[in-house]
């Protein structure tokens, strides 16, 4: 039985650090000296060697500060801190609203299922426009991030060391802080805003949600309110949410974006389905609803004329959902391409080579994930993969060739920071790109690594991707 029963609230405080001025991250790269640009709204953070890729970030930020936080009307109560790193070939970014703090890999992004973008514009305006709608949607504040009531419960039987008797009971029920579901706030960090055209629906987003409509296996409500298992369902929730969001903007008004994010701070609203209800006037589930009847009628009006002719070949790769850079054998029996097979994310991939007579595979690589060339003497496929961590656990692509006869892997250069090789059509030089700093380079070696070239000599953040 019980005999007393206590009703208190517990409350969870986040740590804020609006300072953030000396050696931010550094046990990253501890062994690189830092610096900080500061600016009317931001600190930018950089060790030595990155500081192009700051002082652009510098700029982009402020550019972005007006058109960003007047959609939400909300502005953060401190600076915002970004740390820019080029300690690793990576790309992303990631935005601690908590924190005020963004982290920003310098290398720019080179992802098959995305189209190409100003790497920086793109990313800096993506996590900045996190800080803000998800500050704009906190009930607490950023200090808050979290209330929980619970209920506690003790038997009869005292115990000298126990005030109130054994405790029999607990109930815990928590009032998040952040109700914004994955796919609003990617989708909203994506479409940032209106005519800034820092990101856009390109054919390659819209191949994705086209193959899941077409298929009868979109996403479903509750789906896109998760992020995935794998790398591809991750990317999916981006993708959907970024379409569903520009919907909203183009059928009922940009201005009901951050009238959803206000609708979410009220302590009173629990959902974000109850926050589009009182501004759209409809449910969750029937925007869902109109908007998947709004992409399959758009989809099967744009395909009826590639059905009517529909040619269809053999399929020869129907394991994995990552199958790219396909590439025939100069004799034309095999061909080589990098798939991830079973594995859940695309990094998880490794080079195969099918036999066309047969049919069967062998693997001859793991870890790769770049673009892959044949030399012209059938001998050899170049490719690149990351080399041994740094003392430090950097990471850095270096190319190398895997020897068909010998079968065996040839590592070709060394600190180059290349990837996506291409032989030459005499076979004596490997064409790559390569990243430092944000700008990426063309350079070329001789097939044994030797002789290395820098082609282009770029300075400024151009991105150049795939040399043929």
């Amino acid at each position: 039985m019980n005999t007393f029963r206590l009703f208190f609230l517990a409350v969870l405080f986040a740590v804020s650090m609006p300072a953030l001025h000396a050696q931010p991250d550094s046990y990253s790269a501890p062994e690189k000296e830092w610096f900080t640009i500061t600016t009317p709204h931001f600190y930018v953070h950089y060790h030595e060697g990155a500081e192009r890729t700051a002082r652009v970030i510098a700029k982009i930020g402020e550019d972005i500060y007006g058109p960003i936080t007047s959609l939400y009307d909300h502005e953060p109560d401190t600076r915002v801190s970004f740390i820019v790193k080029d300690i690793s070939d990576y790309a992303n970014g990631a935005a601690y609203f908590y924190n005020n703090k963004i982290e920003i890999w310098a290398s720019p992004l080179d992802f098959d299922l995305r189209g190409t973008h100003n790497w920086l514009r793109n990313v800096i305006t993506h996590e900045y426009t996190h800080i803000i709608q998800i500050q704009a949607a906190m009930k607490f504040g950023r200090r808050v991030p979290a209330l929980t009531f619970q209920w506690f419960g003790y038997e009869k039987e005292r115990r000298r060391d126990v005030l109130y008797g054994y405790p029999n009971l607990l109930v815990s029920y928590p009032f998040p802080g952040v109700i914004v579901p994955p796919w609003l706030a990617e989708g909203t960090a994506q479409f940032q805003r209106g005519l800034l055209g820092y990101e856009n629906w390109d054919s390659h987003r819209d191949m994705i949600l086209r193959s899941y409509v077409l298929s009868d296996s979109m996403l479903t409500w509750g789906e896109m309110s998760a992020f995935g298992k794998t790398s591809l369902g991750n990317e999916s929730v981006y993708n959907a949410g970024y379409n569903l969001t520009r919907y909203i903007a183009q059928k009922y008004g940009e201005d009901k974006l951050p009238a959803i994010t206000d609708a979410m701070r009220s302590p009173f609203v629990f959902t974000a389905d109850a926050a589009i209800e009182d501004v759209l006037g409809v449910t969750g589930e029937e925007l869902y609803d109109e908007w998947a009847a709004h992409l399959r009628a758009e989809y099967e009006q744009r395909i009826a004329p590639v059905q009517a002719k529909k040619v269809e070949g053999s399929l020869v790769a129907d394991v994995g959902f990552g199958n790219f850079y396909p590439v025939w054998s100069p004799g034309g029996d095999s061909f080589a391409y990098v798939s991830n097979k079973t594995s859940d994310y695309f990094g998880q991939s490794a080079i195969y080579l099918h036999d066309v007579a047969t049919g069967e595979e062998k693997m001859l690589v793991a870890g790769v994930s770049s673009a892959i060339s044949w030399s012209p003497d059938g001998k050899r496929i170049a490719y690149s993969r990351y080399n041994d961590p740094s003392v430090y656990g950097h990471l850095y692509y270096d190319l190398f060739v895997y020897d068909l006869e010998a079968e065996e892997e040839i590592r070709i250069t060394r600190g180059r920071r290349a990837y996506n090789p291409s032989f030459s059509p005499d076979g004596a030089r490997i064409a790559f790109v390569y990243a430092v700093d944000g700008t990426i380079n063309l350079g070329t070696v001789a097939a044994d690594g030797s002789n290395f070239r820098d082609l282009t000599g770029f300075e400024n953040g151009e991105q150049v991707f795939n040399p043929t």
